[in-house]
């Protein structure tokens, strides 16, 4: 078996996430008699899952590289908190990486509610497709709420730091500094 682990942001690491998602993770693979690989780590610590950076660049990259060349065996099983850790982005993206991975032979368990999704599970029951389908869409859709937030956010800051002639931001680059709300060159 294999554990992929995964949250959006840097600062997430001083919570439980990480904690959790392993030891859940481990739970889960010895109540089920299985191995956790632990020459082989998925973490995607501080990398979102929205525009896709964890399957482009990311740990989860790694992973499914390594079952498309068959370094991972057909027959394993992928133990995941949720499938939102797998991916935020759209439905269609989600779900085309999700069945890849199963039609590459590899089980997908989700600990947060307790589905086995495999080629053998998925063709007796493919109205287990709808639940995975429904994580997505909320998955997708929450992120894209944050983002829209954020975004409108920053678009704010934006229009008052020049309504009020003011720096958007205390960060600048070396050369300045920051003090008594203008920027100081620093000869």
């Amino acid at each position: 078996a294999y554990s992929y682990i995964r949250f959006s942001t840097p600062d997430q690491i001083k919570g439980d996430s990480l904690r959790r998602q392993v030891e859940e993770s481990e739970k889960y693979a010895l109540e089920n008699n299985l191995r956790i690989d632990p020459t082989l780590r998925f973490e995607d610590l501080g990398i979102s899952a929205y525009k896709g950076q964890n399957s482009t660049v990311g740990a989860l990259k790694v992973f499914l590289n390594a079952v498309e060349s068959k370094k991972i065996p057909v027959g394993s099983t992928l133990i995941v908190e949720s499938l939102d850790r797998l991916s935020r982005a759209t439905v269609l993206k989600a779900f085309s990486q999700f069945t890849g991975i199963i039609e590459a032979g590899i089980t997908i368990v989700t600990l947060i509610d307790k589905q086995v999704y495999s080629r053998e599970n998925v063709e007796k029951n493919p109205m287990l497709l709808f639940g995975s389908i429904a994580v997505m869409m909320r998955a997708y859709d929450e992120s894209a709420t944050k983002s829209d937030r954020v975004a409108k956010a920053w678009s704010k800051k934006r229009a008052d730091a020049v309504k009020d002639k003011k720096p958007l931001t205390s960060r600048c680059p070396a050369w300045l500094v920051l003090k008594d709300g203008k920027y100081i060159v620093l000869e």
